[in-house]
């Protein structure tokens, strides 16, 4: 299945009903650098969707406070494209999203950022 597709097809859909969004805005502020974001650390999960979000830095800019939230690949993921890039660097860094602490993106604008992170593999 092609990257996008499987986007389309498997995370945005499970983003959305899994509450993805509110588990990584309510812990901004809260979690330690490194944390997992979403999903839920699970092995059917991890394998299924293929990617998580991982909290990074925290940083300052012109008075606001921001969050880095970066994209992996999961070594185990069911897409061969994601599965070839964690198995090559599972620590790799796909991409990353910053958000404002105080005032995050909604839902549909933190997906279409992923998307176009996918999207430039």
């Amino acid at each position: 299945m092609r990257l996008i597709k499987h986007y389309n097809q498997v995370i945005a859909p499970f983003f959305r009903s899994s509450n993805g969004h509110a588990k990584v805005v309510d812990s901004l502020l809260s979690a330690s650098l490194g944390d997992r974001a979403w999903p839920v650390r699970h092995d059917r999960t991890d394998k299924q969707i293929g990617i998580r979000l991982d909290f990074g830095k925290m940083f300052s800019e012109k008075g606001t406070q921001y969050r880095w939230i970066h994209v992996q690949a999961n070594k185990g993921a069911d897409q061969s494209t994601l599965r070839a890039i964690a198995q090559k660097n599972p620590h790799r860094i796909l991409g990353s999203v910053q958000l404002d602490v105080k005032a995050p993106i909604a839902q549909e604008e933190l997906l279409q950022e992923v998307r176009d992170i996918l999207e430039a593999l």
